[in-house]
């Protein structure tokens, strides 16, 4: 297993508590108001960390799946309205091969697609 993999399998339950967030009853407002203290709270512990142990960004860019995430979690970049992606379940990603047909089960990591699945949408 990759460090990215060992990355995204421990964010995998963090991922999955958030999903279920998303997708459980409110409001849009309320569900959105959840999602933000949720970040802003991941965010905070983030910064807290790579401040205080003095974490390596180039490290950082090689075990997220989303470079462009980094900056702006750690305080030095801007989010953009171009940030919005999928977040699938973890343990359902498609790895493309030289094949490009199976699925193998691996941690959750970002992709760029809405969400898709919400609401009962496919």
């Amino acid at each position: 297993m990759t460090r990215k993999h060992e990355a995204a399998a421990l964010a995998a339950p963090g991922i999955d508590a958030i999903r279920d967030a998303y997708l459980t009853g409110g409001s849009d407002a309320q569900r959105v108001a959840a999602l933000i203290e949720i970040a802003g709270a991941a965010a905070a512990l983030a910064r807290t960390v790579a401040r205080f142990r003095h974490v390596d960004r180039v490290e950082l860019f090689e075990l997220v799946s989303r470079r462009s995430d980094v900056l702006p979690v750690l305080g030095r970049g801007q989010w953009l309205p171009t940030m919005t992606y999928h977040v699938p379940a973890p343990g359902k990603r498609r790895i493309r091969g030289r094949s490009n047909t199976s699925t193998v089960p691996v941690p959750a990591v970002i992709q760029p697609e809405l969400f898709a699945d919400v609401d009962g949408a496919a």
